[in-house]
């Protein structure tokens, strides 16, 4: 959600307005692409985008923690996101196993 959020706040002020969802199987893994109308990311920022409390957005409307906190969870998965940078629009991917190893479970 937090992506989908992302790309609605980004394109606020565009005239060109639009999101994608699309999920793609892959061997043993689930790609989903976020893309919006955006024109990307500037590579300044982009190596900031994922550092927690790194915002863009306005005073107030942002902590700047979204991202920083998606990543933790998708990589706690064992999965990866990141930005797309041969994208000509602005799209983020978050990558996950199709398969998440059991916990152990432990004998009373």
């Amino acid at each position: 959600m937090n992506l989908v959020n992302n790309a609605r706040d980004a394109l606020e002020d565009q005239p060109e307005k639009w999101v994608r969802l699309h999920v793609t199987e892959e061997n043993d893994f689930v790609e989903i692409s976020v893309t919006d109308s955006g024109k990307g990311i500037s590579r300044n920022i982009q190596e900031k985008i994922f550092q927690p409390f790194f915002t863009t957005k306005e005073l107030g409307k942002g902590t700047g923690l979204g991202l920083s906190i998606a990543k933790g969870i998708v990589e706690s998965h064992r999965g990866a996101l990141y930005y797309d940078s041969f994208c000509a629009n602005t799209r983020f991917i978050v990558r996950l196993p199709k398969l998440q190893p059991q916990p152990h479970s432990q004998a009373a």
